[in-house]
């Protein structure tokens, strides 16, 4: 009988060899992605693609912030926090709490954030039922929370909406030409896909931060101007439009018989200084023109204010920041839902 050629046999082993370190390879791969998600990392928020919201959180999830690792539980509606029925109860006084990362309660529990406090002081000051639905939602812009609010949250019958901050750097509309929608949708897909990696959250948002920070723009972009798809979307005049959309926002609460309250959260670097970013004086604006109660934290003179912020981190309010802001809005707020 022949025996194999000496090339066959060389093959034959370079094969194996390949095979036999591609397993190995795999299996470290899965025992790492396994151990770090045992580790807490990895199970961070997913959203489902919306052709008018672009992106909503997904219902019924359990996770965890990406900052800190605090629990975090999506309801059946897809709102942060505990279930409710659509129908609100004659005896409780309704809440909607809307916003951006800064509402959802980025880098806390949701025991930590100003809409669960602010449930719990009112309900404490008015001995009486009281439930704020947290539906914050990480990097919406007013436009969105226009839309959520009048397809959705107005069939929560809530007796006052809170309106948060937004994302100001991009202008994601109902208005924006459907080839827009198509393309960040996509993105929405990719970065979803990413997210369930512990992998990819330990190493790359993580541990390479800066190196995501500087690439990130590719799903959620920081700087339109960087991105071709946001730059053709911006409006000569942003705040214009943002003023635009907070008005209509109000307009439509005061038409549906629910009481409008604006709420100004101030970056760090701007805390102390004469000059207020646009946003605040497009509220105040509208506060006076429509005659409804705006807050504006950390306003008052707290010592200290820049350790309201989460660490290293000047936009995000700590535990201690959301407790104030609470305070300021049930003290707003306690006459109003009292009448």
């Amino acid at each position: 009988m022949t025996a194999p050629p000496a090339k066959s046999n060389r093959w034959r082993s370079l094969l194996q060899n390949l095979g036999i370190s591609a397993a190995v390879f795999l299996l470290c791969l899965v025992s790492l992605e396994l151990g770090l998600r045992l580790a807490g990392y990895g199970n961070l928020e997913v959203y489902d693609p919306d052709p008018k919201l672009y992106w909503k959180l997904r219902p019924n999830q359990d996770c965890y912030t990406k900052v800190d690792h605090k629990p975090v539980h999506i309801n059946s509606r897809g709102t942060r926090g505990p279930e409710f029925d659509l129908e609100r109860s004659t005896n409780v006084i309704r809440i909607l709490s809307l916003g951006d990362s800064r509402t959802f309660g980025w880098g806390l529990s949701e025991k930590e954030t100003y809409s669960h406090r602010l449930q719990e002081l009112l309900a404490a000051h008015l001995n009486h039922p009281v439930q704020v639905i947290n539906a914050g939602v990480n990097a919406w812009s007013y436009e969105q929370m226009f839309v959520y609010f009048r397809d959705i949250a107005l069939q929560y019958h809530p007796d006052v909406v809170v309106l948060g901050e937004a994302n100001l750097w991009t202008q994601f509309s109902e208005h924006n030409s459907p080839e827009f929608v198509k393309a960040f949708m996509r993105r929405v897909r990719l970065k979803n896909l990413l997210r369930r990696s512990s992998i990819y959250h330990y190493f790359i948002e993580l541990k390479l931060k800066n190196y995501y920070e500087r690439y990130r723009v590719k799903f959620i972009p920081v700087d339109p101007s960087g991105d071709v798809l946001f730059k053709a979307q911006q409006a000569a005049n942003p705040d214009e439009r943002f003023q635009d959309a907070v008005r209509q926002f109000c307009e439509l609460a005061l038409t549906n018989h629910v009481t409008p309250v604006l709420l100004y959260m101030p970056t760090a670097d701007v805390l102390g200084s004469t000059n207020q970013p646009s946003i605040c004086r497009i509220k105040r604006e509208i506060s006076q023109q429509l005659k409804i109660p705006l807050v504006e934290a950390f306003q008052t003179g707290q010592a200290d204010s820049k350790a309201l912020y989460l660490e290293a981190d000047p936009v995000h309010v700590n535990e201690r920041g959301n407790e104030i802001i609470a305070k300021q809005l049930q003290e707003v707020m306690a006459p109003i839902v009292s009448k």
